[in-house]
């Protein structure tokens, strides 16, 4: 779908924002000496590991774009996503808020028309705003954009003989495989459309600001990407996550469910592989068009008056404790990437590791481009921490996903995560015994520490924190659009 949004639409159904967009006058947290407004590009993915990428370490992560970039700006890399599923997400970036403060709480759910987004903003401001590939934000994009194409997911027509075609959710019954080349050529996926819109639309605009989402649905399932890039992944590197066979006995008993329901609870070693080879050779993919697009910043000569973000909706957990996909709040999963660059303002190189939240880049956002942040928002600016002023953001990080079947009876019955940089609690209401993590001793998040009699106390306040949180500012669940929670 290809959408062209007039301005005297998207004037009507902003009116209620007429007040607060009036006073959003200029920031004076960062100076703004450039002779025009800054653009705002912003790259992002869906389920991206945190540390998938050749300069954290992770040798089967093939990305030098990436990597690139990362060196060229600041990275991030404590931050977390405000629900680890991708609708909810994806409205909390653009709003700035919790998820049940937006009432968009999982998949399946509509957006909130009533609260503010920071493309509502810049839009208002006069900037050109376009969103190409992987939105999710699904009801309100004539708020946002002037221009939206999303893009099919994958071709349609026949399958060439002897191809497999995964399907979008990732299950298998014994038989499919996990990950498996794409069937189809490179030119006709979402990714490769929403790079070419992204490069066509910054030559048409090059004399007006803009803000600029380059979406890609990849490495998100299903794990295919084209032979190449597939072939790029040496297999034999791959090495299959080991985990004690109990590792989940104390943790909520909803993890190892789904994976029994997906049939992926006795995955063969061979088939983890596959997974895996699909899910490098997908961010190989991405990194490749990232590659396109920046060139084409700097072939513009527009390098110098962009600020660049780059992050994803969640992370994938890729077989660690036997899981896949995300949901959940391990590290893997619940842990996102987050560079920014902007030359002449961030510094290049530099890595933080302050605790950050989705709910960040909004205010963030609006500080490096010279506005002020709406009072809606409930994040907080992460110019000091970036720029070196202070190495602490917040003291604690917060994540909440829906009690899977009691959310569905209309009221909101939340799991959450809290994380203060060593110890992470996992509240999973009042019929499951909570998880705690001391991540110092325990990176991987094996032993749940919540029934020790010494942790009593840290689980007890822990506990009440989250709750009184998750209270807060909270608004009526928004309308369900069809479609499970999954």
């Amino acid at each position: 779908m290809s959408t062209s949004i007039s301005r005297r639409r998207f004037l009507h159904h902003s009116a209620a924002f007429a007040g607060i967009l009036t006073a959003c006058s200029p920031s004076l947290s960062v100076p703004q000496t450039r002779k025009r407004p800054l653009n705002l590009l912003f790259l992002m993915c869906d389920q991206y590991r945190p540390d998938a990428f050749r300069r954290f370490g992770d040798a089967n992560a093939i990305t030098p774009v990436l990597d690139s970039l990362a060196a060229s700006g600041v990275s991030f890399r404590q931050t977390y996503c405000s629900t680890p599923i991708c609708v909810a997400s994806r409205n909390s970036i653009l709003t700035g808020r919790y998820s049940h403060s937006t009432g968009v709480v999982s998949n399946g759910y509509r957006a909130n028309r009533k609260q503010l987004s920071f493309a509502q903003v810049l839009r208002a401001k006069g900037y050109k705003t376009a969103c190409f590939g992987k939105l999710h934000t699904p009801g309100r994009a004539d708020l946002d954009w002037d221009v939206y194409d999303e893009g099919r997911e994958r071709p349609k027509g026949n399958v060439p003989e002897g191809a497999v075609l995964l399907e979008t959710g990732l299950s298998t019954d014994g038989r499919v495989p996990i990950g498996a080349p794409d069937p189809y050529p490179e030119k006709e996926t979402m990714e490769w459309r929403a790079k070419e819109n992204t490069i066509a639309f910054m030559k048409e605009n090059r004399d007006r600001p803009w803000l600029l989402q380059c979406s890609f649905k990849k490495p998100h399932p299903p794990f295919q990407p084209p032979l190449r890039c597939w072939d790029m992944i040496d297999r034999s590197r791959l090495a299959v996550p080991r985990y004690p066979e109990n590792n989940l006995a104390d943790a909520n008993p909803r993890y190892w469910e789904s994976m029994k329901r997906r049939g992926m609870d006795h995955l063969t070693d061979e088939q983890v592989r596959d997974g895996m080879q699909g899910y490098y050779g997908n961010i190989a993919f991405c990194d490749q068009l990232f590659g396109e697009v920046l060139k084409t910043v700097d072939d513009l000569g527009i390098r110098e008056n962009t600020l660049l973000v780059f992050t994803a909706d969640h992370g994938e957990m890729l077989h660690d404790h036997g899981l896949w996909t995300k949901m959940v709040f391990f590290d893997p999963a619940v842990r996102v990437p987050l560079f920014m660059r902007l030359p002449g303002v961030l510094p290049a190189g530099r890595q933080t590791t302050g605790l950050v939240e989705h709910v960040d880049l909004f205010p963030t956002i609006m500080d490096l481009l010279g506005f002020e942040t709406p009072p809606s928002v409930q994040g907080r600016s992460l110019v000091p921490l970036a720029t070196g002023k202070t190495e602490k953001h917040r003291a604690v990080a917060r994540s909440e996903f829906p009690n899977v079947g009691k959310s569905r009876r209309g009221g909101y019955d939340p799991t959450m995560m809290q994380f203060d940089g060593r110890y992470k609690l996992v509240d999973n209401g009042p019929d499951i015994v909570p998880e705690l993590y001391d991540t110092k001793i325990d990176p991987h998040e094996t032993t749940n520490l919540s029934r020790r009699a010494d942790q009593r106390e840290r689980v007890q306040r822990m506990l009440a924190e989250l709750r009184a949180w998750v209270k807060k500012d909270a608004v009526p669940l928004q309308s369900r659009k069809g479609g499970g929670e999954e």
